[in-house]
């Protein structure tokens, strides 16, 4: 049984345009005050009002704002095992999980830039969000173990596991409390109040069989079968198991080892040990949402009268994505297992994706969720190496590193699909790694309006006309030579995912006193810095970094910075190659140095002093806070740096005690 509790203060990251301190410090002016000043130049102890720019205080929002979540998890399980007879036992584990997690908000008037509502200004927001989550889960199994003729090791299972998730979460908004004291959802107007939730409920079921037979611990062979259901997916899905009006999925595997240094033939060879494998199974995914197969309708205010429309279009035929899996490697160890190596090969293929496809205007959805009957390929290598260079009574020093390396490639069936998120598009096409950045190249800045008028690039306004580039524009590439730059002229510039990325540790230990370090690194993802195409676009009063001194001026000048215009009519700050960075790292992710004070025994078993660093080094030549970060849970953030708050540097120190 457990229990845990976590308070939090929150605040506003990402695009939050007006409520993430953050990226307000960053485009605040520095000539304004933090604190208001009088007439005569005195400063106040109160906070200042938004600026004449119309920019939120970052102080108010970090000192007079409020976010507080606090988490309540209760976690159990039982187990139970009934030996029937030497070689037949029956056993089964129950376990429970209950999570609730309450949040507040409130942002103040004075201080904050306004909001806006459909039907009023909200100057003040106050929030309050609750969310419940139960689960149940129960796996009830069979176990037959026998060994025959003292090397063939048999074990058999079968069993079924069944998992029961409901969720609830409500949430209720206020705006415009008479004073920024009161700070309660029913302090705001009761005709700007809003109230909402969602519920949510799934059941999974898996049958499942397993053996495992050993020959002499020479030969190892695993197969795997199971039967798998979920209320998640339609009820009408082809080439699948029909039971009882439900539909259920089949997931067999096999694997298979071969211990090679057991053989004789490596008995008086320097390897320690040599293990191959291989392994092919299929998996399937029921990540996909509680209702997104079903038809479902949602309650919507039109002019005072509410009504049902339609939330989800839904599909009978959606199902798990069949994913097929081959991995193929081996572990190796020598000189007395001071060097130890491992090395895997896979290869795994996604027949049927789970895609948002783009669906008809007339439908009144942007997307809709489907299997695409293309497929989505990924093959890697991943390896560790590690080793005891030094092996004394008083002295150890134990070194590794492992690396891994993956590439996705694309093959659905359905033609690009573009996205967006912070100003940026992705591009999943078909014959291509899925998610790629995708917008325009850019080839400097024209030095003079002569250049520009020689280039004869254009861009097309919402009236039909086209308006030349002028020096100190970027220097956009034509890529279908029509002389003008717009949307047909996007390309991939940029791939988020990394070429490889892997750890490296190492750890001494001399007497009582040990030494424990591990980095880890990334190398050959790219970067879209949101921020700095914010903090360099020179198209409003924002605050911009030192980088645009060095912008264009006059003809002539050579920079890579365009010039400054005010609302960027020729969109020299859109979506391009320029806002692209190489987001390699190399990051001291902890080191820890302890102590094991010696002592005589009785009472106290042992006792260990430590301090602990996390993020102490990060080496990298991206431009803003931190290389390493998701802007949101899905992969279509992936590799967008938004404002959120960067990896913060911490000591600990710390003192075990065994009892």
């Amino acid at each position: 049984l457990s229990f845990s509790f976590n308070e939090l203060n929150i605040r506003d990251q990402g695009i939050s345009l007006k409520t993430n301190p953050i990226y307000l410090s960053l485009i605040k002016s520095p000539f304004l005050r933090v604190k208001e000043v009088s007439d005569l130049g005195v400063e106040s102890p109160s906070l200042a009002d938004k600026d004449i720019f119309g920019i939120s205080n970052p102080a108010v929002l970090t000192d007079v704002a409020q976010g507080l979540s606090k988490t309540y998890r209760f976690s159990g399980s039982m187990g139970f095992n009934y030996e029937i007879t030497k070689l037949l036992s029956l056993s089964t584990t129950i376990g429970v999980t209950n999570d609730k997690v309450r949040e507040n908000f409130f942002i103040p008037r004075k201080g904050v830039t306004a909001d806006t509502l459909s039907t009023d200004i909200a100057f003040s927001r106050l929030g309050t969000h609750v969310k419940s989550f139960f689960s149940i889960y129960n796996d009830t199994r069979l176990t037959f173990s026998k060994t025959y003729k003292s090397i063939n090791e048999l074990t058999a299972r079968a069993g079924v596991r069944y998992l029961y998730n409901k969720s609830e979460q409500d949430f209720g908004f206020g705006f415009n409390s008479a004073i920024d004291e009161l700070v309660s959802v029913g302090n705001g107007i009761n005709s700007l109040r809003r109230i909402g939730g969602t519920i949510g409920e799934s059941n999974w079921l898996n049958t499942y069989l397993n053996i495992d037979y050993s020959l002499a611990d020479k030969f190892i062979l695993s197969a795997n079968a199971a039967v798998d259901g979920s209320s998640k997916f339609g009820n009408k899905i082809p080439e699948n198991l029909d039971i009882a009006g439900n539909e259920y999925a089949f997931l067999p595997s096999v694997s298979a080892a071969w211990v090679a240094s057991s053989g004789e033939f490596l008995k008086n060879s320097k390897i320690n040990f040599l293990k191959f494998r291989l392994s092919f199974g299929k998996v399937g995914n029921d990540d996909i949402g509680n209702y997104t197969a079903r038809q479902t309708y949602i309650s919507q205010n039109l002019l005072g009268i509410q009504g049902l429309v339609r939330g989800g279009a839904g599909s009978e035929r959606l199902q798990w994505e069949n994913i097929f899996k081959l991995n193929a490697g081996f572990d190796l160890s020598f000189w007395q297992e001071r060097i130890s190596f491992s090395f895997d090969a896979y290869s795994n293929k996604n027949n049927n994706p789970i895609i948002y496809e783009v669906a008809p205007s007339a439908s009144g959805f942007d997307y809709i969720i489907a299997n695409n009957f293309g497929s989505l390929n990924s093959k890697g290598v991943e390896a560790s190496f590690n080793i005891r260079m030094i092996n004394t009574n008083k002295l150890k020093w134990d070194a590794g590193f492992n690396v891994a390396h993956n590439k996705s490639v694309s093959r659905l069936v359905s033609p690009a699909i573009i996205s967006t998120f912070a100003g940026a598009s992705y591009i999943t096409q078909r014959d291509n790694t899925p998610n790629n950045f995708y917008g325009y190249k850019t080839k400097g800045v024209f030095l003079s309006d002569l250049g520009a008028s020689q280039a004869g690039l254009s861009i097309r306004n919402p009236n039909g006309t086209l308006v030349p580039f002028k020096g100190g524009d970027i220097f956009f590439a034509d890529q279908n030579g029509d002389k003008i730059i717009d949307e047909k002229d996007r390309v991939v510039i940029g791939n988020p995912n990394p070429d490889f990325f892997g750890a490296i540790n190492t750890s001494v230990e001399y007497g009582r006193l040990s030494l424990k370090i591990l980095f880890t690194f990334s190398q050959g993802n790219d970067i879209y810095n949101y921020t700095r195409n914010r903090l360099e676009a020179m198209s409003d009063a924002s605050n911009q970094t030192e980088a645009v001194i060095n912008r264009w001026r006059t003809d002539g000048h050579e920079t890579n910075i365009p010039k400054a215009t005010w609302g960027d009519p020729m969109g020299n700050s859109r979506f391009s190659d320029r806002w692209i960075e190489d987001g390699s790292y190399l990051r001291l992710r902890t080191a820890t140095l302890s102590y094991e004070v010696p002592f005589r025994p009785g009472f106290f078993k042992y006792a260990t002093v430590y301090a602990t660093g996390n993020n102490l080094l990060t080496l990298t030549k991206y431009k803003g806070y931190d290389p390493e970060f998701s802007a949101t849970e899905s992969v279509f953030g992936q590799g967008v740096d938004n404002g959120l708050e960067p990896h913060f540097r911490s000591v600990q120190l710390g003192l075990k005690i065994g009892l």
